[in-house]
């Protein structure tokens, strides 16, 4: 049997990488090689291949025809490479860092209060979370094991399971509501709104739902992150439009009342996102089904039953 025609396989890796980050010295520092070792290895690719890969432009590459597909084509082998050895080899899949990237909301309202639980599940896998304020998950400056984010599931060459779909109601504190009477929407015209200012549109979406008329959408205080717009809601400095999957803590425990029970659907989802690769390794599917669990036992909880 003839021996294969291989293309060198350091020249291989080298372009991959330089290919996956449109930039030699990216790729040169994932390597830890220098650049020109990069530049090198490509051309004797290219050489190998007698085709150019990468057109040279003010000191940037981009993709030949050839060379993009070519590249779209190893992506999925080195792929398909890891997952094999990680499926195969992982001999302490309790162990390790599992880095977890995920929006600030998400992290403060549901994720760190229960990750206690995870960690007394598996005890030597070290956690790192980080937050980001935009769904960018396959950023190739984003080194992440697996990524809650927020959208329509539409992100490219990822993997993306749905976890829950945004649903929104008003919620107040109890001492702020006390003494007043709300029964109709239009009640909440005597309230201060809260709004973040990454989602402009949430209240006035809310109170067109309900049809109300006296309430004006634009009024109320603007605060930077969705986080502080729930916290300002439980410490009584107005009410929040709020997603009812990170409230169940706060209304069992008394802090937020749901002042309505008319949810607006946004049609947005969280979603768990990864690719291939990350989703052989036992680290990652051990916290997908963790983080499922959680989920499904907040929706069973009554707290937020329609009254």
């Amino acid at each position: 049997m003839p021996g294969r025609r291989l293309p060198p396989l350091n020249s291989l890796r080298a372009f991959e990488a330089a290919a996956r980050h449109q930039n030699l010295s990216r790729a040169a520092q994932e390597l830890a090689v220098t650049h020109g070792a990069i530049s090198r290895q490509v051309a004797k690719l290219e050489e190998f291949l007698d085709a150019k890969l990468f057109e040279h432009k003010h000191q940037q590459v981009i993709l030949t025809k050839k060379g993009a597909a070519y590249a779209a084509r190893l992506q999925v082998l080195f792929d398909q490479l890891q997952a094999a050895t990680l499926a195969n080899f992982d001999a302490h899949p309790d162990r390790g860092m599992l880095r977890i990237g995920v929006l600030p909301t998400f992290a403060m309202r549901l994720l760190v209060p229960r990750l206690a639980r995870f960690k007394q599940r598996f005890p030597d896998l070290q956690l790192q979370v980080d937050t980001y304020t935009s769904s960018r998950p396959n950023d190739p400056d984003v080194e992440l094991d697996i990524a809650v984010w927020i959208g329509n599931g539409d992100w490219p060459n990822l993997i993306c399971e749905p976890l829950f779909f945004e649903e929104l109601v008003p919620v107040g504190s109890p001492g702020l509501i006390a003494g007043h009477t709300v029964s109709a929407p239009d009640d909440l015209e005597q309230f201060l709104l809260l709004h973040a200012l990454r989602r402009p549109d949430d209240w006035k979406s809310w109170l067109d739902l309900v049809g109300a008329t006296k309430v004006d959408p634009e009024s109320g205080l603007k605060l930077e992150y969705s986080g502080l717009v729930y916290q300002g809601a439980a410490d009584g400095l107005g009410v929040a439009m709020a997603q009812t999957m990170f409230i169940h803590d706060d209304v069992e425990q008394g802090r937020l009342v749901p002042l309505f029970h008319t949810p607006l659907t946004t049609g947005q989802a969280y979603y768990l996102v990864y690719s291939e690769a990350a989703g052989a390794q036992a680290k990652v599917r051990n916290f997908i089904e963790w983080l499922k669990g959680e989920v499904a036992e907040l929706r069973q909880r009554p707290a937020l039953a329609a009254q």
